[in-house]
């Protein structure tokens, strides 16, 4: 086994358009072991999609292009993959991702099994029988009931667990190993939620998969996720076990992101307290100086990360000189 089964090193990504060049991603280092859940938190346009598009190599080049760095999986870079090789050995086999809208994934004309069966027949070359019985051992796998029902019906026939149900079916039908899990319960009610996360904890322990899991809620990484990392306007800025960032966070920005977290089950997660901008931005320190009201001159100066404990580390200059949150 691979030490680190996914190895993302010094990734640079940019978008180009007539305004000019701007920097949407800029990551030193993730690192995640065969067999763990590793959760990336952020809030929206923070770049964690761009991520999991450019692993897949689905990243539109132009606009976007990438300037340096390295996405090793399973001890091959993925950026020096043709799009044949990613095609034909990579997505769907060895990786593959789940959508936070089935409905812009299921395809509405088509049956469940009628999309399942060519799916498994592209990518593993099965005759359609043989496919219809994979199909239907994905379902029973993901918890559907009753199965042979379930692949005759359409996607508006299914609830929407259901139907998220059925793109994790996909995801593992063809024998992927790296899922990638964007915001994959954003879209359905506390409940819900809460059936899904399970499942994909369960599927991680008996499958022996690995997880990208990928949201803006970090309650929801807490319950999943082995290690996380905290992305702002594209660089991680907190990082540790999900144990060490979640209940102790350090970062003025992670601490900021928990405490937007509803009290009330009823309420939806409200980030907009943390959009302000009335400061001018910092270009050589803390990208986070001009949200921050913790804020001093040295901010200003170029930092990295810093140790916490363990195996915590914080991109933060007050977290040398004490508890920033007290």
């Amino acid at each position: 086994m691979s030490k680190h089964y996914l190895h993302i090193k010094d990734l640079k990504i940019n978008f180009r358009d007539s305004e000019g060049k701007k920097e949407v991603l800029n990551l030193d280092e993730i690192k995640i072991n065969k067999g763990q859940a590793f959760g990336l938190i952020g809030e929206s346009g923070t770049g964690k999609t761009v991520l999991a598009l450019t692993i897949l190599k689905l990243i539109r080049i132009p606009p976007g292009e990438i300037e340096s760095g390295e996405i090793i999986f399973d001890e091959e870079n993925l950026l020096e993959k043709t799009e044949m090789e990613m095609r034909n050995d990579i997505r769907g086999k060895k990786i593959a991702m789940i959508f936070q809208d089935p409905m812009s994934t299921l395809n509405p004309v088509f049956t469940v099994g009628q999309q399942m069966i060519n799916v498994i027949t592209q990518n593993l070359g099965l005759n359609r029988k043989k496919a219809y019985d994979k199909a239907i051992e994905t379902l029973e796998l993901v918890r559907l009931p009753d199965a042979k029902r379930t692949i005759n019906k359409y996607p508006h026939e299914l609830s929407g667990g259901q139907r998220q149900r059925v793109i994790i079916a996909l995801a593992l039908s063809c024998g992927a190993e790296l899922i990638i899990a964007d915001e994959p319960t954003r879209n359905l009610d506390v409940t819900i939620q809460a059936g899904i996360l399970k499942l994909l904890k369960e599927l991680e322990q008996s499958l022996d998969i690995t997880i990208l899991f990928i949201a803006n809620n970090p309650e929801l990484v807490y319950w999943i996720c082995d290690n996380v990392a905290v992305l702002y306007k594209g660089t991680i800025i907190e990082k540790g076990t999900t144990e060490e960032v979640i209940k102790n966070p350090v970062h003025p920005y992670t601490y900021a992101l928990l405490n937007a977290i509803p009290k009330d089950k009823n309420e939806k997660i409200n980030l907009q307290g943390l959009t302000t901008r009335n400061v001018e931005e910092s270009d050589e320190g803390c990208i986070y100086y001009h949200r921050c009201a913790k804020r001093e001159n040295i901010c200003k100066e170029k930092l990295e990360f810093v140790k916490v404990k363990g195996t915590h580390y914080v991109k933060c200059w007050k977290s040398k000189v004490g508890d920033i949150n007290g």
